[in-house]
């Protein structure tokens, strides 16, 4: 059925709201037609049919724009004119929700009601009725695009994985545990959209014994093969310490960097703490807030990745702790093809908590289960091992000093050691780190901070400083795929691309209490203070300035000259002064004090006035300079 007739009579029409325009309305823009208050179309659907008012029909040559539930204005051209009713056409990926309909003409345009707009991905009665489901099987359905099946997509209910025939058809015997099917999307598509939430899973509502059909439609989308991943790391919302004005900057940042680029096949992954289970009644703030805040982002879709905080702490164990994020974003677990690229998804929270719901019944492990290993295995068996590979989960493979911090790390490692390099990119730590274990695991991991930072406290202290616990900024990794090719960066909210590093004049940094800890505090929050402050509170004259370089690896090089001539770059672990005062000297006492970072690098200069010229090369030969004058103040006001 390509052509869907609204039959919509005056008692089931919306109010029409008629004064509502951009300008001021001529006499020849008299149009009125009737919005249903809710409507259903199949995805299939290319055109949508408006039954006209009081012989008042628009003209061939205007428009009737949607405005979708993002918020964005889409044009859909009208394409035949009666006296009656008018047909429009149907933008691609138009997906459910709440619309405003208007009609435009030129400069004019005047609201005409609003519509609940509900995509069903039910096929037409009498498609496909040549499917033969084989006794035993109870899941079946059709993988389409434009009405074809897609054959060879993977199919899976977190157990069983199968593939589509040549007609785009797959079933399989399920027993419905999760209570959904989903797909790894193939090379070359995508799924439909609700906003930027890729329609991934569909669920299961029929008992085990009962045999359903699932169908999953995809659209194309051709140049793939060089695309760009943005990563995002812990977002953390929970609407407090202003983290929803800091959020909107920091969607802000990613629209203009999508703005800048907008020819470049762009997707996003999420790496789990999306939002904070501490806070979803407390401060109603939980996954359907979650999902309207990232619908802030434009034009792209957003791949989830769930975290520790996204469990629900309220229920015991394992498997009822995740209901609500399957039912509200994605599957737990789940794959995809973009490019040359296949991209894995897991859960790497073991929940082993008593379900009390309060702190100390919120205990989970660092590890993989078997059923998800198991499923892994069965997804990889459909993977050529000429594919390059990307996973995310929430909880880091290694720590920071390069040894294991997943509990079994090693079963993951031998599942992808056919292929040629894994990158895994986690989250959780709030930290910025690599380990490069391509040589012996062929894994290479990025520890990929986070977006909230210190969980947004810096930035609601102090305006403009976005900061986490290791020094590094709040934002963003920006991945480059061109082909098996990965190159990445990391990007800042608040700063262009080059921002990659932090100089600090160590002459001028004394951290004491009375200079950064609030007067009306406590003599032991000074205390406190102070010794997290270690040797920075003491002055020093030796003419050191230390560098912060947040996304390191042993393939960046270094170079500090003074008068052209080069000083020793040393490499030291110590803690960010600017997270010192930035958080420890607001709340001293505070749970996400500054930790020790291993991105630190250390110079010696001759004088204390001296200007250093500091160039910092990435692995990818991208050069990023400063010539730093000094003595450099230390204050909020420099580095914001």
């Amino acid at each position: 059925m390509k052509k869907l007739l609204f039959m919509i009579w005056a008692a089931l029409a919306l109010m029409m709201v008629t004064s509502c325009t951009e300008k001021e309305s001529s006499s020849d823009f008299d149009v009125q037609f009737s919005v249903p208050a809710s409507v259903t179309v199949n995805y299939a659907d290319t055109e949508m049919t408006f039954r006209v008012q009081f012989g008042k029909a628009p003209l061939a040559s205007d428009v009737v724009v949607l405005g979708d539930p993002t918020g964005a204005l889409k044009t859909c051209k009208i394409t035949s004119v009666s006296e009656k009713s008018f047909t429009i056409a149907l933008y691609k990926g138009i997906v459910s929700g709440l619309y405003n309909v208007y009609i435009q003409r030129g400069s004019l345009k005047k609201l005409m009601g609003t519509m609940e707009l509900t995509v069903s991905y039910t096929p037409d009665p009498g498609e496909n009725e040549e499917i033969k489901v084989k006794d035993g099987n109870n899941v079946y359905g059709v993988v389409a695009c434009s009405g074809k099946g897609i054959p060879g997509v993977v199919v899976s209910d977190g157990f069983e994985v199968v593939k589509t025939d040549e007609n785009g058809v797959y079933q399989f015997k399920s027993d419905k545990i999760h209570g959904y099917v989903f797909i790894s999307v193939p090379s070359g598509y995508e799924a439909v959209s609700e906003g930027v939430m890729p329609k991934l899973h569909q669920p299961l509502t029929k008992k085990k014994s009962e045999v359903e059909r699932v169908d999953f439609p995809l659209v194309e989308a051709p140049g793939q093969k060089e695309h760009t991943m943005l990563v995002f790391g812990d977002i953390h919302l929970a609407n407090r310490t202003s983290d929803a004005r800091q959020f909107s900057d920091f969607t802000e940042d990613v629209n203009e960097y999508l703005a800048a680029y907008p020819g470049r096949k762009t997707y996003a992954l999420t790496l789990g703490d999306m939002t904070w289970e501490l806070y979803w009644v407390a401060n109603k703030y939980s996954f359907d807030e979650y999902v309207r805040d990232i619908n802030k982002i434009k034009g792209i879709q957003v791949f989830n990745t769930i975290g520790n905080h996204d469990h629900d702490m309220a229920f015991a164990g394992d498997f009822d702790t995740v209901t609500k994020y399957k039912k509200s974003i994605a599957p737990t677990y789940y794959s995809f093809n973009i490019g040359d690229v296949h991209y894995i998804v897991l859960d790497d929270i073991q929940c082993t908590n008593t379900g009390a719901g309060d702190a100390g019944s919120r205990q989970y492990n660092d590890f993989l289960v078997q059923e998800q290993l198991d499923w892994l295995k069965k997804d990889l068996s459909f993977v050529p091992t000429s594919t390059p590979l990307v996973i995310t989960m929430h909880a880091p493979l290694y720590n920071d000093s390069d040894n294991g911090s997943l509990n079994n790390s090693a079963e993951l490692e031998s599942l992808v050691q056919a292929y040629p390099v894994t990158h895994i990119w986690t989250g959780h730590t709030h930290k910025m780190y690599n380990v490069d274990k391509t040589r012996t695991k062929r894994t290479f991991e990025h520890n990929a901070g986070a977006v909230c930072a210190t969980w947004w406290w810096t930035g609601h202290y102090t305006s403009g400083i976005h900061i986490a616990q290791d020094g590094a900024p709040g934002g963003y990794s920006i991945v480059d795929v061109d082909g098996t090719d990965f190159k990445w960066q990391f990007k800042s909210t608040y700063h262009d691309v080059n921002h990659q590093f932090r100089t600090y004049d160590r002459n001028c940094i004394t951290l004491t209490a009375d200079k950064f800890v609030a007067s009306n505090k406590s003599a032991a929050d000074k205390e406190k203070f102070e010794k997290a402050a270690g040797d920075w509170k003491e002055q020093s004259s030796g003419n050191y300035v230390y560098i912060n370089v947040w996304n390191y690896d042993p393939e960046w090089t270094i170079n500090v000259t003074e008068n052209g001539k080069s000083l020793s770059v040393e490499r030291v672990s110590d803690k960010d002064p600017l997270h010192l005062i930035a958080y420890n000297g607001k709340t001293p006492g505070g749970g996400f004090g500054t930790s020790v970072t291993k991105h630190l690098f250390r110079v010696q200069a001759s004088s204390a006035t001296s200007t250093l010229e500091i160039k910092v090369t990435d692995r990818f030969g991208n050069i990023y300079t400063e010539s730093m004058k000094r003595p450099k103040e230390f204050n909020f006001d420099t580095y914001k």
